[in-house]
């Protein structure tokens, strides 16, 4: 899941991090893209959309590659 969750940010940023099972972060990375593809519609607004889109993507790259897998172990009796 971990390089199907990479991949995906790579075209997505957000999804992929949804995918590996960090939802509420995935979902503040879309919004975030989001807003940043808002304002890179106005010339004005690529000052600050393009820069707030590549860090949301390194975020997302970032976010995903370091998911660690919590692996939960029986209660030893």
């Amino acid at each position: 899941m971990k390089a199907l969750g990479i991949i995906v940010n790579i075209f997505l940023p957000g999804i992929g991090t949804m995918i590996v099972g960090k939802v509420g972060e995935g979902l503040l990375q879309l919004i975030f893209v989001g807003v940043a593809w808002l304002l890179s519609i106005t010339v004005v607004g690529v000052v600050i959309g393009g820069p707030l889109g590549f860090i949301v993507w390194i975020w997302a790259l970032i976010s995903t590659i370091t998911y660690q897998e919590q692996i939960i172990y029986p209660a030893q009796s």
